[in-house]
């Protein structure tokens, strides 16, 4: 006998985004796709409470922020057994040299370079880290 469905909750991204106007369009662009988008104060400084409250499907984050930088961030993401394995996507404008990309690919960090893809590309992305949200993308 099949199990009745339970309707599921809405699965969250978290965007550590230091741009007002970037993070309310990758919020825009998350939730278009059935994802929860929840937007991390970049003046706080505790990522790890913030990924342990919001248990996110993954993390997109640019590199440059106001305080703690992406890398700092990433570190202590990584570095956490409870947060270790959340996949997280960089969207930065900061061009990284060959020895940041390697580290970010040893740690299974996806890295886009800001203003060299659309938003095809980056929604694409999304869905490769993330997976496919628990509700059905809205429809236009």
């Amino acid at each position: 006998m099949p199990k009745t469905a339970q309707p599921e909750e809405k699965r969250s991204i978290l965007i550590v985004e230091d741009s007002d106007d970037f993070s309310n369009l990758m919020k825009y662009l998350i939730e278009d796709m059935g994802f929860a988008g929840v937007q991390f104060p970049v003046e706080e400084e505790d990522i790890l409470g913030w990924a342990k409250k919001h248990n996110p499907s993954a993390i997109l984050m640019d590199l440059a922020l106001r305080k703690k930088g992406g890398m700092e961030f990433i570190g202590e993401l990584k570095g956490d057994p409870e947060t270790k394995n959340i996949p997280i996507l960089i969207i930065s404008g900061r061009e990284l040299s060959a020895k940041e990309v390697l580290e970010l690919q040893m740690q299974d960090v996806r890295y886009l370079r800001k203003g060299r893809m659309d938003m095809h590309e980056i929604k694409q992305a999304i869905s490769e880290v993330a997976g496919k949200p628990a509700s059905s993308p809205k429809t236009k």
